[in-house]
């Protein structure tokens, strides 16, 4: 009788999807045996499914939308943040606010999206048409959709370690004098410290103002790294091979790739939305949330893309393995 495990098909390696189903061939099998063992196999994988189906709708859902709903309600300050003091007449805290060069809706609707404009026609053109008797488009976008999840997966752990940091840390923007105009500011003598104050009424929004006090580390430069290197990554991987007939497209994208999360970390400084510390700490979250993503999740290592030729063959030196050990446990007194 065969074995069966429950592997989801972006788990396993070309060498390792040779093992999913182990065949034992007896001595006295019937011709009907194998037909009995697929339909047995079949049944048992839509079993899987369905419960794999239940635990995505019971529990990982639920998770991410508890997640989410945290995140917001820190971004909103509707969970408190920590608010850390100030020196009076800091001259790195005084600096007028003149907006965003790279807004809030910028990143995230970027980082969103750039990341499908890659993965969808690198995918489509790489893939190969006959893998397992699927088309090339249904194909291309199953691998898209692995691919997009590790990418999001990554992004939600750097998203979250982000809103942690700032919440815990409450660390004076450079803007703070400016957007927030402390009550203790007014009336503070020289450099002394102040650790009790509260923001008042001015031009700014409610919501500036909470965000003058979150300036450790910078969320545009983790995010920004995190979705340039993601990408440069990928490209790297799927798409650069000294024997295609351009050797520079690919490069170019990385270009590009590295540019936007060097533009919109810069822009920071540039724009006095944080110092420069932040900013390091920022690109080195979105560097190690990279690493998460592609090297500790594996995602990288499987080749989607292998023709259905190869796996047949695979498949028939695995029998023929199988049927040789068999036959020589038999021999063996």
């Amino acid at each position: 009788m065969g074995a069966f495990e429950c592997v989801s098909p972006n788990k396993l390696s070309p060498t390792e999807s040779q093992e999913v189903f182990t065949i034992s061939v007896s001595s006295n099998s019937t011709l009907n045996e194998p037909r009995q063992d697929l339909e047995g196999q079949s049944t048992k994988t839509s079993v899987c499914q369905r419960h794999k189906l239940w635990w995505t709708l019971g529990i990982d859902i639920p998770l991410l939308l508890i997640y989410l709903a945290l995140v917001g309600l820190f971004e909103l300050g509707v969970i408190p943040n920590r608010k850390g003091g100030f020196h009076c007449n800091d001259p790195a805290l005084s600096h007028k606010f003149t907006g965003d060069t790279v807004t809030t809706e910028v990143i995230m609707s970027t980082i969103l999206i750039i990341p499908l404009i890659f993965l969808l026609p690198t995918e489509y053109l790489f893939v190969q048409s006959d893998f397992l008797g699927q088309s090339k488009l249904r194909r291309s976008l199953k691998n898209c959709f692995y691919l997009y999840r590790t990418y999001i997966y990554g992004l939600i752990m750097n998203l979250g370690v982000v809103e942690v940091m700032k919440g815990l840390m409450g660390s004076p923007r450079p803007t703070f004098f400016d957007l927030c105009q402390p009550d203790a500011a007014k009336t503070c003598n020289g450099s002394e410290y102040v650790s009790d104050f509260q923001c008042t009424p001015n031009q700014y929004g409610s919501w500036y103002q909470m965000d003058s006090y979150r300036s450790f580390p910078s969320g545009h430069a983790s995010l920004s790294v995190y979705c340039g290197f993601f990408l440069a990554w990928y490209l790297q991987r799927r798409a650069f091979n000294w024997q295609h007939r351009t050797i520079f497209l690919v490069p170019v994208l990385q270009l590009l790739c590295a540019s936007f999360a060097a533009i919109c970390s810069l822009t920071r400084i540039t724009d006095h939305r944080h110092h420069w510390w932040d900013v390091l700490v920022g690109t080195s979250i979105g560097f190690l949330t990279v690493l998460y993503a592609v090297v500790l999740t594996k995602n990288f290592r499987y080749d989607y893309s292998k023709p259905t030729s190869d796996i047949k063959s695979e498949s028939v030196n695995t029998v023929k393995t199988l049927l040789f050990e068999e036959r020589r446990r038999e021999t063996i007194p």
